[in-house]
């Protein structure tokens, strides 16, 4: 107990000394934004950040209250100069999004989630390499709380989306891949398509197969998932030799997996 209370200590003092670094930094932006305009981009800029800190103290309102403002900064100039203000405002507004889920304002989240979305896919073509990974993010996230809320016809289009550009992820993100597959699949068979769902659901599991061999504790959960979606669909399209397999296969392993909600998608 004693370690574990210095260690809450330390990191607490981190985190204060980290948010008044933060804290200065904006002052002294704000003071040259005051006197050059110029700078006002560099005020979102340091306010994306500071919003970050103050999250990571706990402090959640105020860092809503930062992205706000930079988000208002960015809508004040991407007209204008939508290149330099643009990654900052998906940003800021895909940031707010997810601080707004944790907080369990899933419709204000997903206002918020969309605009990222709507400029991430004009930034996408500029450049790819940057914008890509960013873009299968908020498309992940606006799908899960499309579904979360109930509209499944809403969340396919995120998820056809991200399923996507997840065939051009690095080999390093797999397990991201594999999720984005998964969801598709998962959402054409709830919504009568299970047929096309089926080839999703079918390269999530190769993947998520091998991602159990290589780390079985961290990865079993999600193929437990793909395996009771993969054999659900089976069972809709009339395949009940497949399905059976597959629920002899979910037998021999359910006893040592994580509990897992059946067509629950995954999240970014």
């Amino acid at each position: 107990m004693g370690n574990g209370r210095r260690w809450r200590r330390k990191r607490q003092d981190w985190l204060t000394r980290d948010l008044d670094n933060a804290e200065f930094t904006l002052r002294l932006t704000r003071w040259l934004a005051a006197r050059w305009s110029r700078h006002e981009f560099d005020v979102g800029s340091v306010l994306l950040d500071y919003a970050r800190r103050l999250t990571e103290a706990g402090r959640r309102e105020e860092a809503l209250s930062a992205l706000d403002e930079s988000i208002a900064i960015g809508n004040r100039h991407i007209q204008d100069k939508p290149l330099r203000y643009a990654p900052n405002m998906a940003a800021a507004l895909l940031t707010r999004a997810h601080l707004l889920a944790e907080l369990d304002r899933i419709d204000e989240a997903l206002s918020s989630v969309t605009g990222a979305v709507d400029i991430f896919r004009t930034l996408t073509p500029t450049d790819p390499d940057r914008f890509e990974p960013v873009l299968f993010a908020a498309l992940t996230s606006l799908g899960f709380w499309r579904h979360q809320r109930g509209d499944l016809d809403g969340a396919l289009p995120a998820f056809r989306d991200a399923a996507t550009l997840a065939e051009k992820l690095p080999r390093s993100r797999d397990g991201d891949r594999a999720m984005a597959l998964h969801n598709y699949g998962a959402v054409l068979h709830k919504l009568g398509q299970s047929e096309e769902g089926l080839p999703f659901i079918e390269q999530a599991i190769a993947i998520r197969r091998r991602l159990v061999r290589e780390d079985h504790d961290r990865y079993e959960r999600d193929l437990v998932l793909s395996l009771r979606n993969f054999e659900q669909a089976l069972s809709s399209v009339g395949r009940y030799v497949e399905a059976i397999e597959v629920v002899e296969e979910l037998s021999a392993m359910n006893r040592s997996s994580s509990p897992a909600a059946e067509s629950d998608p995954g999240s970014a």
